[in-house]
């Protein structure tokens, strides 16, 4: 069989992210910290090699990082889709008249509801597809790195540790 060469964006790290679109890998630092010296000294001289060999590409000063769930826009609950500022309409741009009784807005509500809604991004009205990928916040579950001090101890996953196992 021929030696087939993988170009380098083919490779170990393109394999690593599976099939997610994720752009960024984010690492606790605390966790880091609390890896043993010698991984930590292998971590940190994969990190300048990475810097050194793009010295030449212009990076962002800063970003914002925050800890999160993923969740599918047509299976957020009312509460979730107004915490990730979405709204759902069921009524495709239909609005009931004002002087409606609720009798009536009911009548109105059965003959104009959708059987899926449309959802749309409030601000600025762009509408999601229902399979739509969004992040809603949650608290970061790793503590602070406290200045080097807060130390978590590594444990090894036994067979059936893991929920991806």
């Amino acid at each position: 069989m021929p030696d087939v060469k993988l170009h380098p964006t083919d490779g170990p790290v393109h394999l690593w992210f599976s099939l997610s679109y994720s752009n960024y890998q984010v690492l606790h630092r605390t966790l880091m910290q609390s890896m043993p010296i010698e991984w930590q000294e292998r971590m940190v001289a994969c990190l300048e090699e990475l810097r050194e060999a793009f010295w030449h590409v212009e990076q962002p000063e800063a970003f914002r990082v925050e800890a999160a769930k993923e969740r599918i826009v047509r299976e957020l609950t009312d509460a979730e889709l107004a915490e990730a500022g979405i709204e759902a309409d069921w009524y495709a741009g239909e609005t009931p008249p004002e002087e409606l009784s609720e009798v009536e807005l009911n009548e109105w509500r059965a003959q104009y509801e959708q059987a899926a809604p449309e959802f749309y991004r409030i601000g600025d009205g762009e509408e999601l597809d229902p399979h739509t990928r969004v992040l809603l916040p949650v608290p970061d579950q790793v503590p602070y790195y406290n200045r080097g001090r807060t130390y978590i101890e590594p444990r090894l996953a036994k067979a059936g540790d893991r929920d991806d196992d």
